[in-house]
C-alpha cells in the first residue's frame, strides 16, 4: 500500500508514523529511494545513482562531440568522468558506465584518427585504463565493509535514522495538554544515543527519556534498540515496573560496555496526577503556576540500567505529584546541564532560567531552544521533553 508523502511504515514493527514535512526534507527521501524500474526489472539503485549515471554518460557523449570539433585537446579529460564514476556509483551500475567512458575513449582516439595507435593513444590509454583499475579496486576493497555493499550499508543507515525518527514521534494529547521535545544530537550527527518514546493509553501519558552510553552511530543503535522495547513496555506494564523491566532487556542484551540512564513519568491526563522514576539519570524540574517557581523534583537514586541482575521496583523509588493548570513539567538528558567546567547544579540553574524565558515567550520549540542553549553546547547530546497542562 502506498503511504502518502510525509508518512513512513516501518517493516516487522507494524507501525505508521509521519516523519517531519518540508520541500528538502521530500526531495531527499525522493532522491533516495530506489528507483522503480530499471531496464524492465525492479533495482535497489537509489534515484540519485540512476540520475548520476545519466549525467557522466552524456557528458562522456559530449566529450566525444568536442574532440570531433577540436582533436588536439588532451584525453586525460577522460580522467575526471571515471573518478566521478567511482566516487558516484557502485557495482554494475559503475561497471556499465566505466564502460561506456572507455568505449568513448576508443572511439575518440582510434577510430575519429584512422585507426593510428600514436605514442600519445597509447600512453592515454594506459593512464585511463590504469584509473579504471584502481577506481574498481577501491570499489573491491571498500565494497563491503562488514559483509554488506555500501549501498546495503546506506539503506541501513538511513532505515536506523528512520526507525529513529518514527520511535520518537510523540503522540498527540488532548487539547488541555501541550507537548514539545526536542533531541539534539552532538557535533550536528544525524543519529545519537538519547532516544525519547511517548504513549498515551487509556487517560495514562506514559514518556521516557532514554540516554544509551557512547556517542555516534554504535550509540544509536543501541538506543533505537532500547528504545524500541522501552516503547512497547510503557502503557503494557504498571510505571512502577517500567524500569525494573528495562533493566532486565539490557542485562539480557550483554552489552559489554554500555549502559544506559533513563527517566520514565506517567500523567493522568483527567486530573493531572503523575508519578516519574530515574535510573541514574537527571531529575525532573516543575514549574507551579500558582507560586511561579521551578522545583527539582528529587527522585531517589535509581540504580543504571544494564549493570546489575535482578533489579526490582524497590531499586527504582518513583515520586508522586501533581500537574495543576499553568504548570509544566521538563524532562532532560545530562547534555543539557553537564559541562566538565561547571558543577551540575549550576548547570540545573542555567537551564531554569532558559527554560522560564523560553516557555514563557513561547512553549512551540521552546525544547529545542533549551538544547541549543547548553553550556556543554555541540559536545553532547541534548534531549529536553516540556509537558503543559493549559
Amino acid at each position: 500500500m502506498a503511504l502518502p508523502i510525509g508518512t513512513y511504515s516501518v517493516a516487522g514493527m507494524g507501525i505508521e508514523q509521519p516523519l517531519p514535512h518540508g520541500l528538502f526534507a521530500r526531495r531527499a527521501r525522493w532522491l533516495a529511494e530506489p528507483a522503480d524500474r530499471v531496464v524492465g526489472r525492479t533495482t535497489a539503485v537509489p534515484r540519485i545513482g540512476v540520475i548520476a549515471a545519466g549525467a557522466l554518460v552524456l557528458a562522456s557523449s559530449v566529450l566525444v562531440g568536442i574532440f570531433v570539433v577540436r582533436p588536439s585537446l588532451s584525453y586525460a579529460l577522460f580522467v575526471p568522468l571515471v573518478a566521478a564514476a567511482g566516487l558516484l556509483l557502485r557495482g554494475r551500475l559503475m561497471a556499465t558506465v566505466l564502460a561506456y567512458i572507455c568505449v568513448s575513449f576508443v572511439v575518440v582516439s582510434v577510430v575519429l584518427h584512422t585507426g593510428e595507435l600514436s605514442d600519445r593513444v597509447v600512453s592515454s590509454a594506459l593512464a585511463l585504463g590504469a584509473t579504471v583499475a584502481i577506481v574498481a579496486l577501491i570499489n573491491r576493497l571498500w565494497g563491503r565493509p562488514g559483509g554488506v555493499t555500501q549501498e546495503v550499508a546506506a539503506n541501513m543507515l538511513t532505515d536506523l535514522r528512520r526507525r529513529h525518527a518514527v520511535q520518537t514521534h510523540m503522540p498527540t494529547l488532548p487539547a488541555q495538554w501541550t507537548l514539545d521535545t526536542a533531541v539534539l544530537p552532538a557535533h550536528g550527527e544525524a543519529l545519537c544515543g538519547d532516544v525519547v518514546v511517548g504513549c498515551e493509553v487509556k487517560g495514562i501519558f506514559n514518556a521516557a527519556v532514554l540516554d544509551v552510553s557512547g556517542k555516534g552511530l554504535t550509540a544509536a543503535s543501541r538506543a533505537v534498540l532500547l528504545g524500541g522495547a522501552v516503547s512497547g513496555l510503557l502503557g503494557a506494564l504498571e510505571p512502577n515496573r517500567v524500569l525494573p523491566a528495562t533493566n532486565d532487556y539490557l542485562v539480557r542484551q550483554g552489552w559489554t560496555d554500555g549502559f544506559a540512564t533513563a527517566t520514565h513519568v506517567a500523567v493522568d491526563l483527567e486530573s493531572g496526577a503523575f508519578c516519574l522514576g530515574s535510573a541514574g539519570h537527571p531529575a525532573a524540574v516543575q514549574f507551579h503556576a500558582g507560586t511561579g517557581r521551578w522545583e527539582p523534583l528529587r527522585t531517589g537514586a535509581g540504580v543504571v540500567l544494564g549493570i546489575l541482575e535482578d533489579l526490582n521496583e524497590a531499586d527504582y523509588p518513583r515520586l508522586e505529584g501533581r500537574l495543576d493548570r499553568g504548570d509544566v513539567l521538563v524532562l532532560y538528558s545530562d547534555g543539557v546541564v553537564e559541562h566538565k567546567d561547571v558543577d551540575i547544579s549550576q548547570g540545573i540553574d542555567r537551564m531554569l532560567g532558559v527554560a522560564d524565558r523560553e516557555i514563557t515567550a513561547c512553549l512551540d520549540g521552546s525544547a529545542r531552544r533549551i538544547c541549543e542553549m547548553a553550556r556543554a553546547g555541540e559536545s553532547d547530546d541534548r534531549t529536553v521533553v516540556v509537558l503543559k497542562r493549559n
